[in-house]
């Protein structure tokens, strides 16, 4: 009886589970957490999440993000770390904070389109497709990026810090964005 009673007191002392990041929509590749397959319908675990390859189509609160494998990824639920990978996302305009971390720099959205890809060398490139963000990266001032049709960026770490210059347009289309602001207008209140 004692036992149970100690193992009831841990329990309700426990923490409880921080809410999930988002939940799966679809997914063409293999997309796992701690080695565990995830699915349509499957919320995000608030841990590192890995697609093989292929693509994954995920809610968040006010959005939708299209990941492109190989790529490795920490959800939270307003900020997602890019380890590797490219990710394309169509947020509600508003005051809804939203940050994509890499290993180079930050980018830090409100209600915006836009794409990071974190390539194997850890360059990164941000693209403002519609809207305004602020990048920032060690060594760097903030660069305030807006755009109301794709401005691109690539940056990477030099030893002073952070390295940018404006590049082409990398890693995904019109049609893609177009289909994730179509699902986003489709999202019930």
């Amino acid at each position: 009886m004692t036992r149970g009673l100690a193992l009831l007191l841990l329990l309700a002392c426990a923490p409880a589970p921080a809410a999930a990041a988002g939940r799966v929509i679809s997914a063409t590749g293999q997309l796992t957490s701690g080695g565990r397959a995830l699915r349509a319908g499957d919320e995000l675990p608030n841990e590192e999440v890995r697609l093989a390859s292929g693509t994954a189509v995920i809610a968040i609160e006010g959005g939708r993000l299209l990941l492109t494998g190989p790529a490795r990824f920490t959800p939270k639920k307003s900020q997602f770390r890019l380890h590797l990978g490219s990710l394309l996302s169509a947020l509600k305009h508003g005051n809804r904070r939203f940050s994509v971390r890499t290993p180079t720099v930050v980018a830090a959205v409100r209600g915006t389109d836009f794409f990071v890809q974190v390539g194997p060398k850890r360059e990164v490139d941000v693209c403002i497709c519609r809207g305004a963000l602020a990048v920032k990266g060690a060594g760097m001032s903030a660069l305030p990026m807006s755009a109301e049709n794709h401005l691109n960026y690539r940056f990477w770490n030099v030893k002073s810090g952070t390295a940018r210059e404006k590049s082409p347009r990398v890693g995904h289309t019109d049609e893609e964005l177009e289909s994730l602001r179509a699902l986003l207008a489709a999202e019930k209140p």
